[in-house]
C-alpha cells in the first residue's frame, strides 16, 4: 500500500461474546497483508479485545478499522462510558493498558478510537 492511501473495514458484529472473535480474525488478516511484527499484532489485539470486552449491551459492536499514511485507527462502538481511561491510577487499570500498547487512546460518548503507528 502506497503512502498516503487509506483503506477501512467496518464490521457489525452481534455484540455476544463468540462474535468478537470475527474482529481479532479480519485484524489478524490486515496485519498479515500489511506484514506487521508479531509484537505489533498482539498489541493491537490486546487493545481491541480489551475494549470489546467492554461493548455497551446493544443488539450490535461496529469495528472500524482504518489505514492512513502508515497509521492504524480502530474505533469501536458502543462502549459504555469507561472511567478507568480517565484515572492516573496507579494500579493496573484499562487505560494504563492501553496506553501501553497503543500510541493514542481517544473516547468520546460511546465510541473509542484506538491508535497505532505502524513500522516500516
Amino acid at each position: 500500500m502506497a503512502e498516503g492511501d487509506s483503506d477501512r473495514i467496518t464490521l457489525v458484529l452481534p455484540r455476544e461474546r463468540e462474535f468478537h472473535h470475527v474482529a481479532h480474525l479480519v485484524l489478524g488478516g490486515l496485519a498479515v497483508r500489511l506484514e506487521l511484527t508479531l509484537e505489533t499484532l498482539e498489541d493491537l489485539q490486546l487493545a481491541l479485545g480489551a475494549i470489546l470486552d467492554r461493548a455497551s449491551p446493544h443488539e450490535h459492536v461496529t469495528v472500524t478499522m482504518s489505514l492512513q499514511d502508515g497509521t492504524l485507527e480502530t474505533e469501536i462502538e458502543p462502549v459504555e462510558f469507561l472511567p478507568e481511561l480517565d484515572g492516573e491510577a496507579e494500579h493496573l487499570d484499562l487505560g494504563r493498558v492501553l496506553r501501553a500498547v497503543v500510541d493514542d487512546v481517544e473516547y468520546e460518548g460511546s465510541s473509542v478510537r484506538l491508535t497505532k503507528r505502524l513500522d516500516g
